[in-house]
């Protein structure tokens, strides 16, 4: 309790629990990372970064949700509720990270403003293959946003408990919303069958735990039974009750807790008006009712709190008969309404005298020192849930499937020199050498040898490149710039950065080199024609090909729907990748660009068959080192495997 609202009240206890909660999040994350690495060190840092962060929130989710019927279960594990919002606002912290940069990486950089792609890139809505999992990701993290941002006591105070109470009760939808959003989006891209059973167990043990706690609730909402002439109905007997605590009963509808305390009784509502928690599992320190939640306290005879702290709960009268049997009222009075104590006879007050010393019955509240064998309990618990975060994130990251080894040169600069063709793709025709920066002008100048500037590397007519057509894609999520394919082909000197995969390269352009007018073509190197190779029904899947050939992996499948539409929308050339069994009984793959047989442009007419299976029939023919199918958008068919 505090007379006032600091941003958070540390205690030893706080910085413990916190302790232990970011060492083994860095714990997980470093396992995952590292793990992650040494399986597949084919894969990007921001995938590896997205898929940490996301298992890493989800498993924080599990713990969030099993703690509270655990502790109604036993209440050992109250300490592990008692700095709870401080996991939950933990676990939102990394579930922000993981859609953040979930958000950059498939949205961001494109046509569109990243939230409008959000939400408008994936609209099947009606298919469970294709179902939008990523908004369901969006609406959970926006509801765990509005419980971290209300979690402070301030605002449980100013929107009242029970409103308060509702709001956060939205971490079980939000929790359903991330099931379906994992279920309906990696489980369907995973080739092991761990994720799904470990997200299975998990639903399942949170299930279990849940209709426990409820059974426990539901033995102590049996209403009590004996009514006397004047409605009071009998409780229990005196000497049931330990001293120091309380024994609850259902009266109407509404728990209502008996204490016992320096041999008298007093009754008071069994909610606390903090958290709702409950009063009646607490117990008497300093003369006050002490909830087991959180510390709130409450003098029993009035049901209010001691100043300066203003909460108040309905108390109850009670009538002793026989000098053991209580009988209660069951009409609240309103809350802070004093109610003189029933005093016990001598032979009943020591019934249960020094009953609740040592043992089980060891009391915890945080701003108090954590009880001998309480404290060896929690580290226990500690200890087995920092071992199974690492068991987790081993586990998980163990089984990622091969990404493809495509590579993207985004630290080196390449200058390609040769003859820009617009279509049937627009690409470049390597096919001479040239140094075209200021660096080598003066070199040359000065009568010395001529090299290539820092950081930068010429092409010469003895590089892979020579001789190749290397189609063309712009900076993030674009195709080339307008203004270089305007002035139609060309010799020209491009600078780039070299994507690559199966041997087969794309450029992103990142400017035209000085000098291009002077590029010198080899008359031994002329681009040759474009050959056919007859007319072929191939079955597939739709892709980008900036990310296909190396900028991102994975760059195939549901996972990569929503990135490979921006890509496509903002310019990159679509391609179609088909893959067969080869002649040795591997894996053998296909990828080809895909325009349209109309000449016009493709991207806008195949947006909603990207990343699905489809079938697609058309004229395939060679140039160059490329394979081009020209096809009828609108016959393109979807398959169903």
């Amino acid at each position: 309790m505090s007379a006032g609202y600091v941003a958070v009240g540390w205690s030893p206890g706080k910085k413990r629990y916190d302790t232990v909660v970011w060492g083994g999040a860095a714990l997980y994350l470093a396992l995952f990372v590292g793990v992650g690495l040494w399986v597949r060190p084919e894969i990007t840092a921001e995938t590896l970064l997205i898929r940490a962060f996301g298992t890493l929130a989800l498993t924080l989710l599990h713990v969030v949700l099993a703690i509270g019927p655990l502790a109604r279960l036993d209440r050992r594990f109250l300490p592990l509720l008692w700095n709870r919002r401080h996991l939950g606002v933990t676990m939102f912290l990394f579930a922000l990270a993981h859609g953040g940069f979930a958000l950059f990486q498939f949205h961001a950089l494109g046509d569109r403003n990243p939230l409008v792609s959000l939400l408008t890139s994936n609209t099947q809505w009606t298919s469970v293959a294709q179902f939008p999992f990523q908004q369901l990701g969006a609406a959970a993290l926006l509801i765990l946003f509005l419980m971290a941002a209300t979690s402070h006591d301030f605002w449980l105070t100013n929107l009242t408990a029970p409103v308060w109470k509702t709001l956060h009760m939205g971490v079980y939808l939000a929790y359903a919303l991330l099931v379906g959003h994992v279920a309906l989006g990696v489980l369907q891209d995973v080739a092991s069958a761990l994720p799904a059973a470990l997200l299975g167990a998990g639903a399942l043990a949170l299930v279990a735990l849940h209709l426990a706690a409820a059974a426990k609730g539901r033995a102590l909402d049996r209403e009590v039974a004996g009514h006397a002439a004047d409605g009071l109905v009998e409780a229990c007997r005196a000497g049931e009750i330990r001293d120091g605590r309380a024994r609850i009963v259902t009266v109407g509808g509404e728990r209502v807790a008996i204490f016992r305390y320096d041999g008298k009784l007093s009754a008071v509502s069994n909610v606390c008006q903090h958290q709702n928690g409950p009063l009646g599992e607490g117990r008497i320190l300093d003369g006050c009712i002490t909830c087991p939640w959180h510390g709130f306290q409450y003098r029993p005879a009035d049901g209010a709190s001691p100043a300066p702290f203003t909460e108040r709960v309905p108390t109850f009268r009670l009538r002793l008969v026989d000098g053991a049997r209580v009988f209660l009222d069951p009409r609240p009075l309103p809350p802070g309404t004093f109610v003189e104590p029933l005093r016990l006879e001598d032979a009943i007050r020591e019934e249960s005298k020094g009953s609740v010393k040592g043992g089980r019955d060891e009391f915890f509240v945080g701003y108090l020192p954590v009880p001998v064998g309480l404290a060896r309990f929690v580290r226990g618990v500690a200890s087995v849930a920092l071992v199974g975060l690492a068991a987790v994130a081993g586990a998980l990251a163990s089984v990622q499937r091969p990404l493809g080894q495509g590579e993207f040169a985004w630290d080196t600069e390449t200058e390609f020199c040769g003859r820009l063709q617009t279509v049937p793709v627009p690409g470049l025709w390597v096919t001479a050498s040239i140094e075209t920066s200021e660096a080598t002008e003066a070199t040359e100048e000065a009568g010395t040898p001529a090299r290539p500037p820092s950081g930068a590397t010429a092409v010469s007519a003895d590089t892979p490149f020579t001789g190749a057509f290397l189609p063309l894609v712009g900076s993030g999520k674009h195709g080339p710039d307008a203004q270089l394919l305007a002035a139609g082909d060309r010799d020209l000197t491009l600078r780039g950065h070299r994507i690559e995969r199966y041997g087969k390269r794309l450029i992103e352009v990142t400017g035209e080199a000085p000098r291009a007018g002077k590029a010198v073509a080899d008359p031994g190197r002329t681009p040759p024609a474009q050959v056919s190779l007859g007319h072929q029904t191939l079955r597939g899947e739709i892709v980008d090909s900036k990310c296909w050939f190396g900028v991102m992996k994975p760059a195939q499948g549901k996972a990569h729907k929503d990135c490979a539409v921006r890509c496509i929308s903002g310019g990159a050339p679509p391609a179609f990748v088909v893959r067969a069994a080869g002649p040795q009984g591997d894996e053998h793959t296909l990828i080809l660009l895909l325009v349209a047989a109309d000449g016009a442009a493709l991207g806008s007419r195949v947006l909603d068959l990207v990343a699905e299976p489809v079938e697609i029939e058309g004229e395939v023919s060679r140039l160059g080192d490329q394979l081009v199918l020209s096809t009828d958008p609108s016959t393109i068919r979807r398959i169903s495997g």
